[in-house]
């Protein structure tokens, strides 16, 4: 199973994993509502086993497994540190702006 939305919360049989992929400048927090799962951090050599009413922030990118050892309920969220937020939100103002001096059809002057 893959992470497509910002936030999710989801449900996972025993022996069960979900894929998440955290993004350069973006943060993933996983917190265990239910149960008992693993995260598993692709580059680092211990896992993280976290249970019910704990929480784990993934600092960097790269893509983190959660695995389910017993049946458990995971809410993820996901947010962009502000320096990227600010910036990807410039940069699409200035898209927006300059496609509409340009006069690109299906843009309103």
């Amino acid at each position: 199973m893959f992470l497509v939305s910002n936030d999710m919360t989801a449900t996972l049989p025993a022996r069960s994993s979900l894929r998440l992929v955290a993004d350069p400048g973006e943060h993933v927090a996983v917190r265990c509502t239910e149960g008992e799962l693993w995260l598993i951090r692709d580059g680092d050599p211990k896992d993280t086993s976290i249970a019910a009413s704990e929480s784990f922030t993934v600092p960097d990118a790269g893509t983190v497994e959660l695995y389910a050892v017993t049946r458990a309920s995971v809410r993820v969220t996901r947010c962009r540190t502000g320096a990227a937020g600010a910036r990807g939100w410039r940069h699409w103002l200035a898209r927006l702006l300059s496609a509409q001096r340009a006069g690109y059809a299906g843009t309103r002057r």
